[in-house]
């Protein structure tokens, strides 16, 4: 692939800026050279660009982390998907009906699969709570590895073939005894998908977590997102899987229609 000049800086960029997560919030200087694996020097002159334009600020106690201006360009994000104005009264309304917690997913392609594959994750980009005490929290923009999610096989079942081409289904990660990661059962999964409309994920994620999920489309027939509802197992058994599913095929088949699918 042809390298143009300051891509190196760009890509350096974000390689500091994705350390930050809910896990990581706060880093100082010595950490993130440390961890990105830059030069101190390096690392101190991006930080203060990025520190200039507000994409990261500083504690009190001296720490770096995200800046407030990334809130602003995170919103500017958002309103670009325009299916999530769509559908935010829908994942209210099943919400309110099922009084179970749903999310809006996209599929975010990331570095770091194998044979230079991208690694297949599913994002959320909105969300609506339960009713109940124990029940599935997810915030805006976190990010799971679509093998294990309901919106994530929802977003992968209809992926034309040249983008699945790109996208590592081979190295898949293990994260409970339910997790399918070999390549033909997931394959079988998929297809299974396709077949009934609607993705499920008990315990894959998470042990006691199950969702259920269903794509929106556009009017080309691409998937552009997934709708789901999920909770502790203990709430949603078989039969309850199989209503869920119906009824999220039908409110997402409602928005694609919205979409002019």
């Amino acid at each position: 692939m042809e390298k143009y000049a300051g891509t190196q800086s760009i890509a350096r960029t974000f390689q500091l800026i994705q350390l930050f997560n809910d896990q990581h919030r706060y880093w100082s200087l010595n950490d993130l050279v440390e961890q990105s694996g830059l030069k101190q020097t390096t690392v101190f002159r991006l930080l203060s660009a990025l520190e200039a334009e507000g994409i990261i600020g500083k504690t009190a106690g001296g720490e770096y982390a995200l800046g407030a201006e990334l809130i602003r360009l995170g919103g500017r994000a958002m309103r670009a998907h325009p299916f999530r104005e769509v559908a935010q009264p829908f994942l209210r309304k099943l919400a309110r009906e099922t009084t179970e917690s749903t999310t809006l997913d996209i599929l975010w392609l990331a570095d770091g699969g194998a044979n230079g594959k991208k690694r297949p994750l599913s994002m959320v980009i909105d969300e609506t709570t339960g009713q109940h005490l124990l029940g599935m929290t997810q915030y805006t923009g976190v990010r799971f590895d679509a093998h294990t999610t309901s919106t994530g096989k929802a977003l992968l079942a209809w992926q034309s073939a040249d983008v699945l081409e790109n996208i590592d289904l081979i190295t898949l990660p293990k994260f409970t005894k339910k997790t399918v990661i070999d390549p033909a059962k997931f394959e079988q999964e998929l297809e299974g998908v396709r077949q009934r409309g609607y993705a499920t994920a008990v315990d894959e994620l998470e042990i006691g977590i199950c969702a259920v999920a269903a794509p929106i489309f556009n009017h080309h027939g691409d998937v552009l997102a997934a709708v789901s509802i999920g909770g502790p197992t203990s709430r949603i058994n078989t039969k309850r899987i199989k209503d869920l599913g119906k009824l999220l095929v039908d409110t997402t088949s409602e928005i694609s229609q919205l979409l002019g699918s």
